[in-house]
């Protein structure tokens, strides 16, 4: 079965505040930071069971 990673726009809101404060300080560390937050989720493809399951979404098998 293929997986997918649906981002919420919230979240993406988030990764992007995140990346913009650090980059202020350290734009290379800005860069490292998100490209590891975005590499690290790529685990869920391979591995969905990875994630801890949202109660609210329990049923759907939605993860976090």
């Amino acid at each position: 079965m293929a997986h997918s990673l649906i981002w919420t726009e919230k979240a993406s809101a988030d990764i992007e505040v995140i990346v913009r404060y650090i980059a202020r300080r350290n734009p290379q560390a800005a860069r490292t930071i998100g490209l590891g937050i975005f590499n690290r989720t790529q685990i869920l493809l391979t591995h969905p069971e990875a994630g801890t399951i949202l109660d609210e979404l329990r049923d759907g098998g939605w993860r976090s």
